[in-house]
């Protein structure tokens, strides 16, 4: 019988050999950015550059900075509202049980399920009846509305994990629903709330067949499309382009890293009790 070290030595070389395969595309990328162009031609893939060259970057950077500053001026602004809807819908349909909430709970769940690229079409119609095609509120709109549902979803996850006895509690003791919905709940689905944020941002800023679609002009496209228009018409400058890649995997890396330990925690309490 396997004794349970060498169990865990084995699942530690596992997850060591796939950790390796997961960071092998970031590690190609990172030195392919710093190789001169001729590098990135006569050399292997996996092969440090001879020497550090950050002109790859800094012409990334002028290409793609006007998008950069418009993914933040989307993302988040969108990751907003949808967490702020997302978390009151949840939250409502989470407590307020009834056939009406469950039948809204099931119109939502099937809504996640619709594949987005349907609606691209329709959403560009209303955008543009509505007279906001061409601008940033325009990619504000379609984000909100389509991860709207998702927000609502794993808000309700979470809410659902929170016994209803501390609410109870707090209104015994005098607060009313508000009250204790934004001084007993709030607080303890915090790491769910952070978790639902970080999901849906990185959805919002990793986007690309809406960001294509509502990129009328340069001025308002965002960094998924710029860092596509670096591969060029001609010749590839692959170092070019994967200082634009690492460029705009920077935001998101940022904020996992920063609140990584909150988004671990709140998969691991919305994971304790399942949807009603």
């Amino acid at each position: 019988m396997i004794s349970f070290k060498t169990k865990m030595a084995i699942a530690y070389i596992i997850l060591v050999i796939l950790s390796f395969f997961w960071m092998l595309p970031f590690y190609v990328a990172l030195v392919t950015s710093l190789k001169t162009h001729e590098e990135t031609y006569t050399t292997n893939v996996l092969q440090p550059p001879s020497s550090v060259n950050i002109i790859p970057w800094l012409v990334a950077w002028n290409r793609v900075k006007r998008a950069f500053i418009n993914s933040i001026m989307v993302s988040i602004p969108s990751t907003i509202l949808c967490v702020l809807i997302g978390t009151l819908a949840g939250y409502y349909l989470s407590r307020f049980v009834s056939r009406v909430n469950r039948l809204l709970f099931f119109l939502i769940a099937v809504a996640t399920f619709i594949p987005y690229q349907i609606l691209l079409i329709p959403m560009t119609m209303f955008l543009s009846t509505i007279g906001i095609m061409g601008t940033h509120l325009s990619f504000i709109t379609a984000y909100t509305i389509l991860l709207s549902p998702w927000a609502t979803l794993i808000s309700a996850a979470f809410f659902l994990a929170i016994p209803k006895e501390l609410e109870e509690a707090a209104q015994i003791d005098g607060a009313s629903l508000m009250q204790s919905f934004f001084r007993v709940v709030l607080p303890v689905a915090l790491p769910g709330i952070i978790s639902t944020t970080i999901i849906i941002f990185m959805s919002i800023w990793n986007e690309f067949l809406f960001a294509v679609t509502l990129s009328t002009s340069p001025i308002i496209r965002t960094i998924q499309p710029e860092v596509a228009n670096l591969r060029g018409t001609t010749t590839v400058a692959w170092n070019t382009l994967m200082s634009g890649s690492l460029i705009a995997i920077l935001p998101p890396l940022i904020i996992t890293l920063a609140l990584g330990k909150y988004f671990i925690r709140g998969l691991l309490a919305g994971a304790l009790k399942g949807v009603r």
